[in-house]
């Protein structure tokens, strides 16, 4: 009975240690094909394609958000809300399409930001 206990105890033992220097040499051949993938054309590609969505998105919903305030505490009334959006949509397309980007100066008061916002807005109100 002893000897069927130790050779069983043996066997899980040997299966253990095989088991585990393959489960290593696995575990180096995956990351390895993970870090070739992750290093391809096409994956960073779309990684590249979706962080710009993102930031986009991200942009477009902050500038919704400073509108609503804005229409919400009486700033300004809807029209001139949505006249500020389009207005920061044209400049971000003109730069996008002409390769500019942000300036890195002070943002409120850069192009697209909230002080070309308000120029603009108290031009049109004859101001």
């Amino acid at each position: 009975m002893k000897l069927r206990i130790a050779a069983t105890v043996g066997a899980f033992a040997v299966g253990y240690a095989v088991g585990t220097a393959t489960g290593r040499r696995q575990a180096r051949q995956l990351a390895q094909l993970a870090g070739r993938a992750g290093r391809s054309v096409p994956v960073t590609g779309t990684a590249n394609y979706v962080g710009h969505k993102a930031t986009a998105a991200a942009r477009l919903t902050l500038e919704w958000m400073k509108d609503v305030a804005g229409t919400a505490l009486g700033w300004r009334n809807g029209d001139e809300a949505a006249d500020a959006i389009v207005i920061d949509l044209a400049e971000e397309l003109a730069q996008a399409i002409n390769g500019y980007g942000h300036s890195s100066g002070d943002s409120a008061s850069g192009p697209g930001g909230i002080g070309s916002r308000r120029e603009h807005l108290s031009n049109a109100a004859g101001g």
